[in-house]
């Protein structure tokens, strides 16, 4: 038994090293043990998300969730859809994003008598979600904003803006550019 474990251990050794060797050799990446098992395109097609959209294994997700194509999900979000989610397409929810469609305040305060609180959220399409940014329950976010990094939203962004802050305030905007494809394929 002794000698099965060993010879498992060193199996799993090599076949992380060969994974890990490989990913930095093609992408200059080094990254967590399940994202060299995990292709970040296919979660996103067995979680139903649009062609082309990518979810890192690291992305925790709750409850109805709806993506469109060509969006990347980055690592380490939290997507909570117990109150409903939408997000379009060609739109970047960088690194350690929390959206948010409900909260326990009610329930806590009144000490399990009052019920949670759930809204939707809804990103449009070719928006860019800051890193570190947490999205309210309740907020729509329109076409082609900009969230600046670890930015709280908690009302409503219109089109084409760019916010920032916390809580999140209006800090210009964005120049509308033509309806073209940049580029292709897939990028890791």
């Amino acid at each position: 038994m002794r000698h099965w474990k060993h010879q498992n251990v060193r199996f799993f050794a090599r076949l992380f090293s060969f994974l890990a060797h490989r990913k930095k050799v093609r992408y200059n990446r080094v990254l967590p043990l399940s994202e060299y098992l995990i292709d970040r395109w296919q979660k996103a097609q067995q979680c139903g998300f649009g062609d082309n959209s990518s979810c890192y294994d690291s992305v925790y997700i709750f409850g109805d969730v709806k993506i469109g194509d060509n969006t990347f999900i980055g690592p380490f979000c939290i997507l909570d859809g117990s109150g409903g989610l939408a997000i379009g397409s060609h739109c970047s929810i960088s690194a350690g994003v929390q959206i948010y469609t409900h909260n326990s305040v009610k329930w806590a305060i009144s000490q399990g008598r009052e019920s949670y609180d759930y809204a939707p959220v809804v990103i449009e399409d070719g928006c860019y979600i800051g890193p570190n940014t947490i999205i309210a329950q309740g907020v729509r976010i329109g076409e082609g904003a900009v969230i600046g990094a670890c930015s709280f939203v908690n009302r409503n962004v219109d089109p084409h803006t760019k916010v920032a802050g916390v809580p999140c305030k209006k800090i210009g905007e964005i120049m509308q550019t033509s309806k073209k494809t940049w580029g292709g394929g897939q990028h890791n």
